[in-house]
C-alpha cells in the first residue's frame, strides 16, 4: 500500500523473506521519513538501510502485528482538517506541493474520460435551464507549480484545487459578485474606461469580452465545455444582450474564468463568426478560476508566446496581435 501521511510517504509490501519472519516493508524515498515513522508511532521498525538501484532508496522493516497498530495511531493522531496544510507545517511548502502534485493526478479518477470511469462526468454547474452538462472530453488540471511559473501554460477545470496565490495575489472565491444585469451596469460605471463609438456592422450581433493579463506576462483564456463552436480555448466574451459592452465584458470575464477583473483600457473590436466583439484589457483583482460556470470546462494562463498553440480560432488572431502592440 502507498501512504501519505504528514510523517511522510511510504510504499509497504510483503517482501519475500517478510512472510517467514512476520514482518512487512516499509519503503520511502526520504530516509528521514522512516525516521519520523520509527519516532511517532512504530519504535520498532529496524535500521533504515539505503540499497542502491533499487526503486525505493530507503527501506526497513518491522512486525505485521506493529505496523497494523501504527496505521491506527496515525488514525488516532489525525486532528486537522486540511491535510495540505498539516504537511506543510510539519514538513514545509515544498513537500505540500509535492504531494498536491499526487492530488492532481488523481483527480482524473474523478474527472476522467469515460473509458476511466462507470458513467458520464458532468459539470458541477447547470447550464442555464438547469440541466446537467455532460463533458465529453474533460480537461485535466496542470500542477499547482504552474501557476507560478511564467513559463508554464497552467490549467484548472471546475471546482478543481487552485493555488493560493498567482503573482502574489490572493485566489479566493468572489462571493458576492452582482446578481442582476443593474448590479453589473453599476459595478461598470464604479471604474468606466474610455472607449470609441461601437458601430457593429449590418447583421452582427453586439458583444464584448476581456483579454486578462497577469503581471507575470501570461494571458487568461478559457476552454468552452465540449469545444463549443469549434473552440479549443478563446477570450472570456458574450453577447450584450442589451447591456452595455463594459458591464457584458465583466460578467463574461466572471461567468467564463471566475475571475473578478477591472477594465483598463479599449483593446480591439473583432469581425467573428457571427458577432462583432468589442474588446478590453483586463487585469484580475480577484475571484478564483475554479469557480467557472458552465459554458467553461477549464479556465488556463497562457504565456504570450503559446497563445498561437493553445488558440486554435483564426478569429482570435487579431487580438492577440492587438495585445502584441501593448
Amino acid at each position: 500500500m502507498w501512504l501519505l501521511t504528514p510523517l511522510g510517504f511510504f510504499s509497504i509490501v510483503q517482501k519475500g523473506n517478510d512472510q517467514a519472519q512476520g514482518t512487512l516493508t516499509v519503503r520511502a524515498r526520504v530516509a528521514s521519513d522512516l525516521d519520523n515513522l520509527r519516532q511517532s508511532v512504530l519504535p520498532s521498525l529496524s535500521a533504515t538501510v539505503s540499497g542502491a538501484g533499487t526503486d525505493y532508496q530507503f527501506r526497513a522493516s518491522a512486525p505485521r502485528d506493529d505496523v497494523a497498530r501504527a496505521l491506527g495511531e496515525l488514525a488516532l493522531h489525525t486532528t486537522y482538517s486540511n491535510f495540505k496544510d498539516e504537511v506543510a507545517k510539519r514538513q514545509g511548502k515544498a513537500r505540500a506541493a509535492l504531494y498536491h502534485d499526487v492530488w492532481n493526478v488523481l483527480y482524473r479518477l474523478q474527472r476522467a474520460p469515460k473509458e476511466m470511469t462507470t458513467g458520464p462526468v458532468y459539470h458541477p454547474r447547470k447550464d442555464e435551464h438547469g440541466k446537467k452538462v455532460v463533458l465529453k472530453k474533460p480537461s485535466m488540471s496542470t500542477a499547482l507549480s504552474t501557476w507560478n511559473d511564467p513559463a508554464s501554460i497552467a490549467c484548472i477545470v471546475p471546482d478543481g484545487m487552485s493555488p493560493a496565490q498567482i503573482n502574489g495575489m490572493a485566489v479566493t472565491r468572489w462571493t458576492d459578485a452582482p446578481e442582476s444585469d443593474e448590479g453589473w451596469e453599476a459595478l461598470a460605471a464604479q471604474a468606466p474606461v474610455d472607449e470609441p463609438a461601437f458601430n457593429a456592422p449590418a447583421g452582427y450581433k453586439r458583444a464584448a469580452g476581456v483579454v486578462l493579463r497577469e503581471p507575470d506576462g501570461r494571458v487568461w483564456v478559457v476552454a468552452p465545455s465540449n469545444g463549443f463552436a469549434g473552440y479549443e480555448a478563446t477570450f472570456p466574451k458574450g453577447t450584450m444582450d442589451g447591456k452595455s459592452a463594459q458591464a457584458t465584458a465583466l460578467i463574461e470575464a466572471f461567468e467564463e474564468s471566475g475571475l473578478k477583473v477591472q477594465l483598463l483600457r479599449h483593446l480591439v473590436d473583432v469581425k467573428r463568426s457571427q458577432s462583432y466583439t468589442r474588446y478590453f484589457l483586463a487585469e484580475r483583482i480577484g475571484g478564483d478560476p475554479a469557480d467557472m460556470g458552465w459554458e467553461s470546462q477549464a479556465v488556463m494562463l497562457v504565456p504570450m508566446d503559446k497563445l498561437n498553440k493553445v488558440l486554435n480560432n483564426k478569429n482570435d488572431q487579431p487580438i492577440i496581435e492587438a495585445l502584441a502592440r501593448v
